[in-house]
């Protein structure tokens, strides 16, 4: 899951145009394309019967008998993924491929019902309808250019949904590149503390100092909460906040500050980005510096945090905990608007993440999230009961050896989600590349002179796969095989 500041999400517009500006030179700007999709594809009574969805075409490398990199969008406007997907735009021109990219309903500009769908509208939200808009739309595709010869591909919820679109549709799908894909863990097959120790590890890759001085600086931050008045007027001044705290904030302080390191940690890239904020190379070693050299613990830790949420050339006056950051189903956050509503009702439903902190195997303060109170929750905020073992009977959770080929399953040491992908090959046509260096879906990004050498030999290995699995394609068309 990708938890979103309110600089990547409140700012519309202003954004998007700011990604597409910032884009790398050689990820041309897409031909913005509507598909008039189905709205429910299992009940044949629902009204509207359609929605536009909107997807993005790259043909300039096409050429006829070429295949298709087919990215599945997932929970974010599909800007935010095109302009940070170098991967399909690298190999495109060697592959003669078409290059299309398709919005998840719901999200960016493909919601059936705008910016506040009811409870009731909200239930056509799913993996299985989504699944079935891409599948849709690529029958239409294959309509306009003939056979194709589909590779989808995604990050994160992205990365899962292109192994399970290869599942469900693989008369459809030929194969697929599922990048830090938690499969494992909405199937709930992780242990609850895997993923902050994760994170956790994370920061003790970048300096083995780091961890105690978070778990030290949290510490501090709850004594000195329950001091009163005084200690709450401290820490609005530590961490510049733009209200003052109240002892009904203090956790959602502690949360805000844990959304922070988390993300530090999934965009622990080699280089600058603006991925989820606009932040230094190896974001994750400067947000230790910061916490080693303040004058203490407390310091450090607001110094951290806000080097996420004010980026590195950040001008905000100060901190609103509650626009920057909000409480919802998913632990690792949600975002905020109409895409962290969406994501909030699907981490409700199905998407069932549950992971606690306990201050022993993790740097953060011992918080319990478990399915009981994801349910009062869910039940609270949109009448629904979470399905957590849904996933693992829909898709199979770790035993898809039975039902599944060609899917590529890649993870990067530095990114907390590797706590919950396959992290070993599950058959010789499931394979698992591990990127030492790499932290979120970084095999996905544009090539660049600072990559280091494990995700430069990770994209290698995944195109030779692709390459093969192409040609097995092909010789079975032919009716060799």
């Amino acid at each position: 899951r990708q938890p979103v500041s309110s600089a990547s999400k409140m700012h519309g517009l202003a954004l998007l145009l700011a990604l597409a500006a910032l884009a790398a030179a050689d990820i041309p700007a897409p031909t913005i394309k509507f598909f008039n999709q189905t709205l429910d594809h299992f009940n044949f009574f629902t009204t509207p019967a359609t929605f536009q969805q909107r997807y993005f075409v790259v043909d300039k490398f096409y050429k006829p008998g070429g295949p298709c990199f087919f990215y599945t969008g997932n929970e974010g406007a599909l800007e935010e993924f095109y302009y940070n997907t170098g991967f399909p735009f690298d190999n495109a021109p060697s592959l003669n491929a078409l290059i299309v990219f398709a919005e998840h309903r719901f999200y960016g500009g493909s919601r059936p019902f705008g910016d506040s769908p009811t409870r009731a509208q909200l239930g056509l939200l799913s993996v299985e309808q989504v699944l079935a808009d891409y599948a849709v739309l690529i029958e239409a595709l294959e309509n306009q250019y003939g056979d194709l010869e589909i590779i989808a591909l995604g990050g994160s919820y992205g990365g899962m949904l292109s192994a399970w679109f290869r599942i469900k549709y693989p008369s459809l799908v030929d194969m697929a590149l599922a990048a830090s894909a938690p499969l494992r863990m909405v199937s709930q097959l992780t242990a609850p503390g895997a993923f902050f120790s994760a994170v956790t590890d994370t920061f003790r890759a970048a300096d083995a100092r780091c961890p105690a001085i978070v778990q030290g600086a949290f510490t501090q931050l709850l004594q000195i909460a329950a001091q009163g008045a005084p200690g709450l007027a401290k820490l609005t001044q530590s961490f510049r906040l733009c209200k003052p705290l109240t002892p009904a904030d203090v956790q959602h302080l502690s949360l805000w500050v844990n959304n922070a390191f988390v993300s530090l940690a999934m965009c622990d890239y080699p280089y600058p980005t603006d991925f989820l904020a606009p932040l230094p190379g190896f974001p994750v070693k400067t947000a230790c510096e910061l916490l080693i050299n303040a004058p203490d613990n407390l310091q450090g830790l607001a110094a951290a945090a806000g080097l996420f949420y004010n980026g590195t050339n950040g001008t905000l006056p100060c901190f609103d905990i509650y626009a920057e950051f909000i409480e919802c189903s998913d632990p690792t956050g949600c975002g905020t608007g109409p895409d962290g509503t969406a994501w909030d009702y699907q981490a409700c439903t199905e998407i069932i993440y549950a992971p606690d902190t306990n201050n022993v195997t993790d740097m953060f303060p011992p918080r319990t999230w478990n399915v009981d109170l994801l349910t009062n929750y869910c039940q609270a905020t949109y009448g629904v009961t979470p399905r957590p073992l849904w996933l693992l009977t829909s898709f199979g959770g770790g035993n898809i050896t039975r039902s599944a080929s060609r899917i590529i399953f890649s993870n990067g040491m530095l990114d907390p989600w590797r706590a919950g992908g396959f992290m070993q090959a599950l058959s010789p046509s499931l394979p698992a590349i591990i990127i030492a260096d790499g932290a979120h879906h970084l095999d996905l990004r544009p090539a660049n002179p600072q990559d280091p050498q494990s995700v430069i030999v990770a994209r290698a290995m995944e195109m030779d796969y692709l390459n093969a699995w192409l040609s097995e394609v092909r010789a079975e068309k032919r009716g060799e095989l």
